[in-house]
């Protein structure tokens, strides 16, 4: 896959990148790891759904470190760092609905973004992602507790407007959204192409001041959605043909001083 690097907020690590074809040898290779990922998840969830309320809190999704089968591509199509921005402004190569700034996160190296609350980030451009690409980013969270943090989302659009806050996969011509829940500890992907709405356990009540690592490939109308190396999401997601603008919507709120940062990948 060719990769779209885009550049250091904090609040997550993005890189975009094009499928080769010596990587379709690669996936049948893991697919066996893949199905093994799976089980793992499925057992991990199926304990939680028996979780009673009152009860102890929810199992944490297995260490996959062995079995992580995503895949990043091996040329950059687009970078950005963040290195030559100034602080407290936003990076130059980037829109945002409602403002944003780079900032030093605490405690973590590079220039990050610190995330508004209730605004829509884009890059400011038309770069047309390709077919098949891969997309990676961090988000550093700071709070008291997790649920400080209010849902946010990120995810794919028909368009580059940023005229408004995407806050789900059905408006603003949004295509698909993954929103992290992180007051009640869930996942949900969505999407208004194929009609998806997929709801997973996730433990993000354990993320209040720690990095959440994604990682997104996308192969035509099918997209793959890991967190921290587990697979939340494989599935047809986008019609045949359809052109996809990446976004990045802050938590809609916060509270007690709670913040987010995204920085994009380099790797």
């Amino acid at each position: 896959m060719r990769k779209i690097l885009l550049g250091s907020f904090l609040f997550g690590c993005l890189c975009f990148s094009t499928e080769s074809a010596s990587a379709q040898i690669w996936k049948k290779v893991q697919q066996k790891l893949e199905n093994k990922v799976e089980q793992q998840i499925d057992q991990a969830l199926d304990g939680k759904a028996e979780t009673k309320a009152g009860d102890a809190e929810p199992t944490t999704l297995p260490n996959l470190e062995k079995t992580y089968s995503f895949l990043p591509g091996n040329t950059v199509f687009f970078r950005d760092n963040f290195e030559n921005e100034t602080f407290g402004r936003m990076p130059k190569k980037w829109k945002s609905s409602g403002g944003g700034s780079v900032e030093e996160a605490p405690g973590v190296p590079g220039k990050w973004l610190a995330l508004a609350a209730r605004t829509s980030y884009r890059l400011d451009s038309l770069l047309m992602l390709p077919e098949n690409f891969t997309l990676e980013f961090d988000l550093f969270t700071q709070s008291v507790e997790a649920r400080d943090i209010g849902s946010m989302s990120f995810g794919f659009a028909r368009d580059n407007a940023n005229r408004s806050y995407i806050s789900d996969a059905y408006n603003d011509n949004a295509i698909t959204s993954a929103q992290l829940h992180f007051h009640n500890k869930e996942v949900t992907n969505s999407s208004s192409d194929t009609k998806i709405y997929n709801p997973v356990k996730f433990p993000l009540n354990s993320y209040s001041n720690a990095t959440l690592h994604v990682s997104i490939a996308v192969e035509g109308e099918h997209m793959r959605i890991y967190i921290n190396k587990a697979k939340l999401l494989d599935t047809r997601m986008f019609k045949r043909d359809a052109i996809r603008y990446f976004y990045l919507s802050a938590p809609f709120s916060y509270n007690a001083d709670a913040q987010v940062f995204w920085q994009l990948c380099l790797g």
